[in-house]
């Protein structure tokens, strides 16, 4: 019984210690670390050069069937060439959804495919960043119940520069 109770007193001395210790909270946006530091840019500037083409390309299909659309609304056509243009809007309609929906999922992915490397650096520092600066907790803005969030514990900033640092780098 002694034992259990100098355990339980010293259990309550050493939660009070750590009970007085600073807290240190930070935040910042995964998103926006991703998008305005040099990895995100080089991911986006990928990213570009393999779909814009393809983008362009989808985007004058859409602009054409709005064309076609628009014929067909102003009574440009009449009996049998007006089933049959209707008929080709629809069919071009649904091929152009399904290649939209084709180019969105390709994108989508390569994005996952080359976004996880810069997620890992982020972590690692992220990591690096709060444990040098002293910080207890770090939460990424988005993280849902985060209600209020006061001036100066945004550490979006420095880790876009650590990120970016860590690129110059080469690492």
């Amino acid at each position: 019984m002694k034992k259990v109770c100098l355990f339980a007193i010293c259990f309550v001395f050493l939660l009070q210690s750590a009970a007085f210790a600073e807290t240190k909270i930070a935040v910042f946006s995964t998103k926006e670390v991703v998008q305005e530091s040099a990895f995100g840019k080089d991911v986006r500037a990928k990213l570009d050069a393999k779909f814009t083409a393809r983008g362009n390309q989808l985007k004058k299909e859409r602009e054409d069937l709005e064309k076609l659309k628009m014929q067909i609304d102003s009574n440009a056509f009449e009996g049998k060439v007006l089933q049959d243009k209707v008929t080709e809007l629809r069919r071009r309609g649904r091929d152009w959804n399904e290649d939209f929906s084709v180019y969105q999922k390709a994108i989508q992915a390569e994005q996952n495919e080359l976004g996880k490397p810069v997620l890992k650096k982020l972590e690692k520092v992220v990591m690096t960043y709060c444990s040098a600066h002293g910080y207890t907790l770090a939460f990424d803005k988005q993280t849902p119940g985060l209600a209020y969030i006061a001036d100066g514990v945004d550490i979006t900033p420095q880790l876009i520069k650590e990120l970016d640092n860590l690129k110059k780098a080469g690492k």
